[in-house]
């Protein structure tokens, strides 16, 4: 159907854009008052089925978004007994589905969710008669094209190194992304990007500190590591959440090198999908075993699980206030694989 559409999928900043466009063109050409954004899952179904089934005003159409897919209770699949607004609901579903297959010319008619429950029968009706467009996070090349395009756009430019770079603080964040690039682009003002401006510009997601600081430990260097964990304090983390997320990196690194033995052909997409890993945390990954030996990783880990055990048993105390026994252990750590 030409004027029903789906707009789902995880890379939340494209599916923005485009409906934001779609606003921002829809104002230039109609105005305000034929456009309408309804929320599916609190709106009645009336309401809803009444504002897409009504004429536009003084205009030729009318933009209807609806954020999140209208549901049922849910309470039919659970122990909780069923009341009679619920079943009432149900029933108004099924009238809204049927109504969407003959959506009046005069509308268009956009549903938005980004990650929909696909077990919800409205969400399997909606697919098999709307236009979907589902927007994922891009790969690889594609996101490194995007980076460009916009650091263009912002009137600067930025060598490969320093788009790797960038991708790797952010965790592919395209909302993270688009906000660095500004920054940068105002940091240097229409002078080349390069690694160091990345460095000294953008504060890494914890996530990204946290492969920085296993990176400078593949290398041995003491410093690097020491810095990052600092970086992370001084950005006001919780050390205990960070030191956990140091442990599941070396579990990652112990398992995908584990893996990589047994596999010696796996790639990251293969990796990714026997792991139950996100692609690009797979590549990273990957990309550091090859600095590290089994036994290595293994003594590394046993390390961190024995000042694990010290946290649990309060031979290591910490609190909000005082994290400084913590970050002592996480140094000595560091001194003690580097050394």
């Amino acid at each position: 159907m030409t004027n029903l559409f789906f707009f789902t999928g995880s890379e939340t900043y494209f599916l923005r854009q485009k409906a934001n466009g779609w606003r921002e063109a829809f104002r230039e050409k109609h105005g305000d008052i034929n456009l309408l954004t309804l929320d599916g899952a609190e709106e009645p179904i009336g309401r809803i089925m009444a504002d897409i089934e009504a004429a536009p005003f003084l205009s030729e159409k009318r933009l209807i978004f609806i954020e999140n897919l209208p549901e049922s209770s849910g309470r039919a699949s659970t122990s909780e007994k069923t009341t009679k607004k619920d079943e009432k609901r149900s029933e108004d579903l099924k009238k809204l589905v049927e109504s969407l297959k003959e959506v009046p010319k005069s509308s268009v008619v956009v549903f938005i969710q980004p990650e929909p429950d696909k077990r919800r029968s409205f969400y399997k009706n909606l697919i098999k008669i709307a236009t979907v467009e589902e927007f994922k996070p891009l790969p690889g090349a594609s996101l490194s094209k995007w980076i460009r395009a916009a650091v263009m756009k912002e009137g600067g430019t930025i060598d490969d190194g320093a788009i790797e770079y960038l991708i790797s603080m952010t965790d592919q964040d395209c909302w993270r992304l688009s906000q660095e690039v500004k920054k940068l682009t105002s940091f240097k003002y229409y002078q080349p990007i390069t690694k160091e401006d990345v460095d000294s510009v953008v504060t890494p997601t914890v996530e990204a500190n946290i492969f920085h600081f296993t990176d400078a430990l593949s290398t041995k260097n003491h410093r690097k590591a020491i810095r990052s964990l600092h970086r992370s304090m001084v950005a006001g983390e919780n050390l205990r959440q960070l030191f956990y997320m140091i442990v599941r990196q070396f579990r990652l690194l112990l398992q995908v090198k584990d893996y990589k033995k047994q596999y010696p052909t796996a790639n990251p997409t293969s990796i990714a999908s026997s792991l139950k890993l996100h692609p690009f945390v797979a590549r990273n990954v990957l990309n550091q075993i090859s600095h590290f030996d089994f036994s290595e990783l293994k003594k590394a880990y046993e390390k961190l699980l024995e000042i694990d055990t010290d946290l649990k048993t309060s031979r290591i105390r910490i609190t909000a206030e005082d994290q400084d026994e913590l970050a002592l252990a996480i140094e000595r750590f560091i001194l003690i694989f580097c050394c």
